[in-house]
């Protein structure tokens, strides 16, 4: 699986690691996006540069985070991966010199910015410990859904 969104990724694979009792390997985090487990290495070894996680070896090894998932914000993975930009919009150069396409493209270009700045807070805002609060919630009103169709 060839992933379009790598922030996407790894805040999946991050959110799996939240509330686990101990380590989860590749292997296993491979199977929840899903992909080959090499890709979850490089996404994990990302994430254990920044400090997000920590990895360990061998038998019953694997990775979980390296600290309280209250601490660690989304943005923290979104700098981890690299900060790439989330808003990108495409200008044409006009060869001429056109002052209608520069301004075209400055409205463009501020409007990105500003789309990237917004994203950027509020992903500052958002804790992976909240992530999963919201994941629980789906899952315990999925529960409630499916047992009232089970009646």
């Amino acid at each position: 699986m060839k992933s379009a969104n790598p922030l996407s990724d790894a805040l999946h694979v991050m959110a799996h690691l939240v509330g686990q009792p101990g380590p989860r390997t590749s292997e296993q985090l491979a199977t929840c996006l899903p992909t080959h487990p090499v890709v979850i290495r490089r996404l994990l070894a990302q994430m254990h540069k920044a400090g997000l996680v920590r990895s360990t070896r061998g038998h019953g090894g694997g990775s979980q985070l390296a600290r309280d998932a209250a601490t660690i914000t989304l943005h923290d993975v979104y700098q981890a991966i690299g900060a790439p930009p989330m808003v990108q919009v495409g200008t044409r150069e006009g060869r001429g010199g056109c002052p209608i396409q520069q301004l075209v493209n400055q409205a463009l270009l501020e409007s990105a910015r500003e789309a990237q700045r917004l994203l950027e807070q509020r992903l500052q805002a958002t804790t992976l410990d909240q992530l999963g609060a919201d994941f629980a919630r789906h899952l315990a009103h999925h529960r409630s859904l499916e047992a009232h169709h089970e009646s």
